[in-house]
């Protein structure tokens, strides 16, 4: 919660190692070599609790705090391969992951206390991305996974008893400025304060809007928030008014999409109510994972987010994790980021 804090390590790659098999053929991964697979993770909001998935087992670790180790939660059957994405409640009670045998695509619910698990969905399609809404677990989130442009149809949200066999959440044809053509959005993010998420229509979308939206599982329509003809990854606060975006190039470049990016990004705040944006640092990118991803830290003082700085050249300088603080230095003022962890090229 601190930015000023120095990083921890909690789980290393020897608890990987120990708590997959040794057979396992899963990509080996170093913090030298960030392009290789490297395992994603999620954090209860409430506990340090911590789950991911490597060598196609959901892994917990109980005790961010002593670094206790992984533990396996869950492996499909054979034939059938996890997500990498995957999520877990707010009180670490409950953890989510999808999973697909290439035909049929599986969202799973499991106990962290013993690993049962139950289906929350089948689908004939490219699920993933399952999270539950923090403002209100009883909706979990996931998305048609597949190129932007050719997906009509890509967030969606699953309840119990509203929405049983899962609902689309925004209608991207309603939105488009032209009759019968798709906006393409994707990157979306569940609030906390609120039932809904932020979501990019990335510039490369063929037709306007393009920018930051915020959609609602209440029944109202999409909202643009903020254009932007960059718009990549987003984040929101725990208390909602403020969100924020990485960029596809330059956030003050001319330009849309990926048009002139040449490897650097922005982290730019936007204000929730107003739209007015505001560069908070720049930064670059590489091949995933290291896109910024950018994220709030729990105060909404910091954003935290994937740091790449090239040379002249084009050549890696330093590639790692970084924080920079939203309080600024007025408008357009553009800070340094800390590292908090950074790899030498």
């Amino acid at each position: 919660n601190d930015p000023g804090a120095a990083p921890t390590t909690v789980v290393g790659a020897d608890e990987f190692r120990r708590a997959t098999d040794a057979a396992s053929d899963a990509a080996a991964w170093s913090a030298d070599r960030p392009t290789t697979p490297v395992p994603w993770f999620d954090i209860a909001l409430d506990l340090d609790r911590l789950v991911t998935c490597w060598g196609n087992r959901l892994l917990v670790t109980d005790t961010l705090e002593t670094g206790g180790g992984l533990r396996s939660l869950y492996t499909p059957r054979p034939g059938w391969e996890l997500h990498e994405l995957m999520s877990i409640s707010a009180d670490g009670a409950t953890a989510f992951v999808s999973e697909s045998d290439g035909a049929e695509w599986i969202l799973r619910r499991v106990s962290v206390h013993d690993g049962a698990s139950d289906v929350l969905l089948r689908v004939p399609w490219h699920a993933n991305h399952v999270h539950p809404v923090p403002a209100d677990e009883s909706w979990i989130m996931f998305s048609h996974e597949g190129p932007a442009a050719t997906v009509p149809d890509r967030m969606w949200a699953l309840h119990s008893t509203l929405a049983p066999g899962g609902r689309v959440t925004f209608d991207q044809r309603a939105v488009a400025a032209e009759e019968g053509a798709t906006v393409s959005i994707g990157h979306e993010r569940a609030k906390f304060h609120e039932p809904g998420a932020v979501v990019v229509a990335y510039g490369e979308s063929p037709v306007a809007p393009r920018g930051l939206f915020e959609t609602f599982l209440d029944g109202r329509s999409p909202r643009l928030v903020s254009a932007g003809d960059r718009d990549w990854h987003c984040g929101i606060s725990r208390d909602g008014r403020s969100m924020v975006v990485d960029t596809s190039g330059p956030a003050d470049r001319p330009g849309r999409g990926w048009s002139g990016a040449d490897g650097h990004s922005s982290i730019v705040l936007v204000d929730a109510a107003t739209g007015e944006r505001r560069e908070l640092a720049k930064t670059g990118y590489i091949a995933h994972p290291y896109h910024p991803h950018p994220s709030f830290t729990p105060d909404g003082g910091g954003v935290v987010f994937n740091h790449v700085l090239h040379d002249e050249r084009g050549g890696i300088v330093s590639r790692g994790a970084a924080v920079v603080s939203t309080d600024g230095r007025g408008p357009g003022a553009t800070e340094d980021p800390r590292p908090l962890r950074s790899v030498v090229g």
